[in-house]
Formats: structure tokens, C-alpha cells, sequence
């Protein structure tokens, strides 16, 4: 198995990496369907449009439910889907093993951050909801800085703000936004199997290495 050496941080993504946001983002979805008179759809359908924003998911459901140009509906789902979101997105719960491994990351005396493009409003909410924010030395969320990912600017920024070369740190994530950033800032690139790609392979020569489940990194970190 390949190994790591002289890293001192490790940021991971947060929805499809850390948690599991799908069954939260489909109530909210589908709720602001039925407000603007489409039909709701099947979970596994809003499910393949999570992992690029929830402009773009906002946008792909309308469409597929209606067939129509979405931007005629846009800014009022926009609202409706906050309206919803808002009141259930904490209760999104973490993957089977996240919290033990971050508490062992922690133990090999390494910083860790959540670089996300998810509004900080629903980021806090859901890592305070879980408790998972204490192991945390940083939160970036979508609107943190002017850019997301996969722009290199929340990397850096983070890097700024820990004190540390891109060439410490690992970005691990669970779709092509990470693998792009993570690369771009000169950082290490780790994909998860699992998560939301929507559609996109994770497959790339920008990733350093691809594991099976989030207990990998601790015995990959020398």
C-alpha cells in the first residue's frame, strides 16, 4: 500500500466524503418541486445530480421533472429549496467509520479541515449536529472565500490559514471538484469510492491514490 510521509494536514471534502447529505437533499428537492407544480422525482434520480452545487441540482431537477428551460423557474426553487433544506440539512448523519478516523488522524498529531463548497450555513449546522466539528482545526465552506472548488482558492486558503506547503497536506474527496483543486494547489489528491460524482468518472492521473474506505489513510500516513 502506498505511504505518505511528511504530512502534516489532511482536508476532506464534505458531502459523499464525510457525510452522507443525499436522503436531506432529496426531501428539500422534492419538496420545492411540488411547490412549483412538478413532479417530484425518485431519489436515486436527484441522488445522480448531487456533487456540483445546488445551483446545479436545483436546475437538473427542474429540468428533468419538466423538460423546460430551467432559469424561467430558478430563483423562486432557489428560495424553495432553501426554505426546506434549512429545516432538516443537521440531521445528515456521517459515514460508518468517519468519526473513528478522524480521532485516530488526531492521535498521529495531524491538523484537520473540511474545504467544502456547501454554504456555511448548512456546513455548521451539520458538523455542529454531529459533534464532528471538534475535530476539526478548520472550516472553509462555499462561500468562505470568493471561489470553490474545483478553483485551487479554498486550498489555499487553507494552507494559508494552518501555515502549511500544499505539499504537506492531503485533499480527500469523492468527486472531480476535489481532484481538480487539490491538483491545481499542489497538494495530494485521495478519492473514496463512494459519494456523488454526478457522472463523472474519479478515475484520473491527478489522483495519488484511490482508497477503499476512510480508515485507509491512517495506516497510508507515516
Amino acid at each position: 500500500m502506498k505511504k505518505f510521509n511528511n504530512i502534516k494536514s489532511i482536508f476532506f471534502d464534505l458531502d459523499g466524503t464525510l457525510f452522507d447529505t443525499a436522503p436531506e437533499l432529496c426531501f428539500a428537492t422534492n419538496q420545492m418541486l411540488k411547490d412549483i407544480d412538478l413532479q417530484e422525482l425518485e431519489n436515486d434520480i436527484i441522488t445522480s445530480f448531487i456533487g456540483n452545487g445546488a445551483d446545479n441540482l436545483i436546475r437538473k431537477a427542474i429540468s428533468y421533472s419538466s423538460k423546460q428551460n430551467p432559469e424561467a423557474l430558478f430563483k423562486k426553487a432557489r428560495k424553495l429549496f432553501d426554505k426546506y433544506y434549512i429545516l432538516n440539512a443537521a440531521q445528515s448523519l456521517p459515514y460508518d467509520g468517519v468519526e473513528e478516523t478522524l480521532m485516530k488522524l488526531k492521535k498521529k498529531k495531524l491538523s484537520l479541515a473540511c474545504v467544502t463548497n456547501k454554504p456555511e450555513i448548512y456546513t455548521h449546522a451539520i458538523l455542529e449536529k454531529s459533534g464532528l466539528i471538534s475535530y476539526l482545526d478548520l472550516v472553509v465552506s462555499g462561500d468562505t472565500v470568493i471561489r470553490k472548488k474545483p478553483d485551487p482558492m479554498p486550498l489555499q486558503y487553507s494552507c494559508d490559514k494552518l501555515k502549511l506547503e500544499p505539499n504537506q497536506v492531503i485533499m480527500v474527496g469523492d468527486s472531480c471538484n476535489d481532484i481538480e483543486a487539490g491538483f491545481s494547489a499542489g497538494t495530494y489528491v485521495i478519492t473514496v469510492p463512494y459519494g456523488y460524482q454526478y457522472g463523472q468518472s474519479i478515475e484520473s492521473d491527478k489522483v495519488d491514490f484511490a482508497i477503499k474506505n476512510l480508515n485507509d489513510l491512517v495506516t497510508i500516513i507515516n
